[in-house]
């Protein structure tokens, strides 16, 4: 049998319910070890992330989530955060070393809504998401944090506090992480912030889009309603948004460079054909 040097009440009754194959061994890792580390790779356009399970049960502690990092990375800094906390080191006061390369790292209190939107298994191990977070922030090699100035935005992370507005940055990983969303699944070849042509009666949702372009010449995407351009200049769009408006454009994932297609409307199936190439 495993040493329980951390049982707890919250794995004694887990213990008489019924589990499966990877909450036994949640349980059993949390017990020999005091917690265990969770790393999630996500299925759509946005970073990983890695996080605690235990820590708040097995010593009253927050439990511990970073984004982006490598996971040998992340690994290391959990446990390593893990154990400085149950030494009784406050985590949340200061700057702390040798936990994230040479540089520093500084632990946020996370918003509640974050815990639910990417702590799953903690949530389903404490039964509730009614548990503290802090986050594991990192700064560029220069030791620059994410709101300082000149920082790296190669080492740019969402910022999980609740006194933080919600940026660009935010915006798109929560997306990443929300089924409803094209960014959790991203279908096209194209990034999802690659810029995208449209009508201004497409833009303004007098007209649904009905006609679809992807140009051989520069790459470029259109999307137009029944009225075309209008005789007016393209509006520009993020590709993602588009698709977000209208999920049914995902059908269009395989529409090669140099074709074009188009429906009678919205719900409607697409005809497909290639551009006339001019001699």
């Amino acid at each position: 049998m495993p040493e329980t040097t951390f049982a707890t009440e919250r794995t004694r009754e887990l213990r008489r319910a019924s589990l499966t194959k990877g909450e036994e061994e949640t349980a059993a890792h949390i017990e020999s070890f005091g917690c265990t580390v969770v790393h999630v790779t996500p299925s759509g356009s946005g970073g990983g992330w890695s996080y605690t399970v235990g820590i708040h049960d097995t010593c009253g502690q927050p439990e511990v989530i970073t984004v982006g990092l490598p996971k040998e990375t992340a690994h290391f800094l959990l446990n390593e955060a893990s154990e400085r906390l149950r030494r009784g080191i406050d985590l949340g006061s200061g700057r702390h070393r040798e936990m994230v390369g040479e540089v520093d790292c500084e632990f946020r209190a996370v918003d509640p809504r974050w815990v639910r939107h990417l702590m799953g298994w903690a949530n389903w191990y404490y039964g509730d998401s009614q548990f503290r977070v802090l986050q594991a922030v990192y700064p560029d090699l220069e030791n620059r944090f994410p709101e300082e100035s000149d920082f790296d935005s190669a080492f740019e992370q969402p910022r999980l506090q609740p006194d933080v507005p919600s940026g660009p940055v935010e915006e798109d990983f929560w997306a990443s992480v929300d089924p409803s969303s094209s960014l959790f699944d991203w279908k096209f070849e194209d990034p999802p912030h690659t810029r995208v042509f449209l009508s201004e009666a497409v833009h303004s949702g007098m007209e649904a889009i009905t006609y679809v372009s992807h140009d051989s010449e520069d790459s470029a995407w259109q999307f137009l309603g029944n009225s075309m351009s209008g005789g007016n200049p393209p509006l520009i769009s993020c590709f993602h948004h588009m698709i977000d408006k209208d999920r049914s454009l995902e059908e269009l994932t395989d529409l090669p460079l140099g074709w074009w297609a188009e429906r009678a409307e919205a719900g409607q199936p697409w005809t497909r054909c290639q551009h006339e190439v001019e001699t």
